[in-house]
């Protein structure tokens, strides 16, 4: 039974509080739960099963989100390859962003020019690495864009290992994880307007001691890159 001390409430009002009040407070709790509802506005949580995760070891691209640029004779964001003649190919946004204040804007200016965004790191020779960044596509013409990597025996770009030898080790399928769109894919899936991820895992030749991230977009093509990964696998 309620009962209220102050004398200023009529017997009609101490009913209604009475009856009202407890269905107002199930309704405000109601309203603080969690059920995980991602507002329209915002790209959906896209996380790896922790067990995925938790193997993964440290990220080994430096700068990642393309948050620090470079903005002197050439945009292009720091620690990353500036290939001869990409200059400018690649360009600093603030307006299609997965997380923090800048993503990398990819678009050729005309047919046989590629925008690209790359950068060579070290890693252990037969040991599994995890590839992974966002992407959003506004515009995609015909072969659109593609992760374009290579393996190396060196730090000297002369010592790429060749394609012959690389399909040579992989199937077709798997070949595709680094010059395509992921496993059995020959170009990014390219749903527009919206935030994707690529997702995959390779295991690292023999003989390779470097890899060169990379990705291509080719003209008529406009996508934007941010938070990349490549990591090594932990234990395997």
């Amino acid at each position: 039974m309620c009962e209220y001390e102050n004398h200023y409430l009529t017997d009609e009002m101490k009913r209604y509080f009475c009856i009202y009040l407890p269905i107002i407070i199930l309704l405000l709790v109601g309203c603080t739960r969690d059920d995980g509802i991602v507002s329209p506005n915002q790209p959906a949580t896209d996380s790896m099963p922790n067990d995925i995760d938790s193997i993964s070891g440290e990220n080994l691209l430096l700068n990642n989100g393309v948050e620090k640029w470079e903005m002197d004779f050439c945009e292009y964001p720091e620690k990353w390859l500036l290939p001869h003649g990409y200059c400018n190919k690649v360009t600093r946004n603030n307006s299609i962003v997965f997380e923090g204040k800048y993503s990398a804007k990819m678009k050729s200016p005309e047919s046989g020019v590629t925008a690209r965004i790359a950068q060579l790191i070290k890693v252990t020779p037969g040991c599994k690495i995890r590839i992974r960044f966002n992407y959003y596509v506004v515009q995609w013409k015909t072969n659109g864009a593609r992760t374009y990597c290579y393996f190396r025996t060196g730090h000297q770009e002369s010592t790429n290992i060749s394609i012959a030898d690389l399909r040579s080790i992989y199937s077709n399928d798997e070949y595709y994880i680094f010059r395509g769109g992921g496993y059995g894919k020959t170009y990014l899936p390219h749903t527009t307007n919206t935030w994707l991820v690529f997702d995959e895992t390779i295991t690292v030749p023999q003989n390779a001691n470097y890899f060169e991230f990379g990705i291509n977009s080719y003209y008529g093509t406009t996508i934007y890159v941010d938070n990349c990964y490549v990591g090594e696998y932990q234990n395997m």
